[in-house]
């Protein structure tokens, strides 16, 4: 069986102990692939390899969360952005669902599972688009 199916996810989140909860947490959902980063402007270099789904965080060392999901839609306008981030500004989050994320998830005990079968429902939605 090929890896044409197989949905590539890109993490950016900069505290490295919660970026790889996310990926180990990931790591259970079927046919994807899940490519860490710490910095928005290494992720964005990479862009290239279009990613089907980006889970960013929103207080990142180099570029803003703002920032950095237009130019995700800019330069890769088929990704889905899905937001994991402890800001609850109800501005930020109305702010960001204007530049088209999928889903903000804001980050607490449960938001592993909510992660989980969001990542499932969208990677079906995906497939059955095409």
């Amino acid at each position: 069986m090929n890896n044409c199916n197989k949905k590539q996810i890109f993490v950016i989140e900069d505290n490295k102990t919660e970026g790889m909860l996310l990926k180990l947490c990931l790591g259970s959902v079927k046919n994807v692939t899940v490519t860490n980063y710490t910095y928005g402007e290494e992720l964005l270099k990479n862009l290239d390899k279009h990613p089907e789904i980006v889970i960013a965080d929103m207080m990142l060392p180099d570029i803003s969360g703002d920032e950095l999901i237009h130019a995700i839609k800019e330069n890769s306008p088929n990704t889905e952005v899905i937001v994991v981030s402890s800001q609850k500004d109800v501005d930020l989050i109305a702010r960001v669902q204007e530049i088209g994320v999928y889903n903000y998830l804001v980050k607490s005990e449960t938001c592993m599972q909510i992660l989980q079968k969001t990542i499932e429902d969208l990677t079906f939605l995906i497939d059955n688009k095409r």
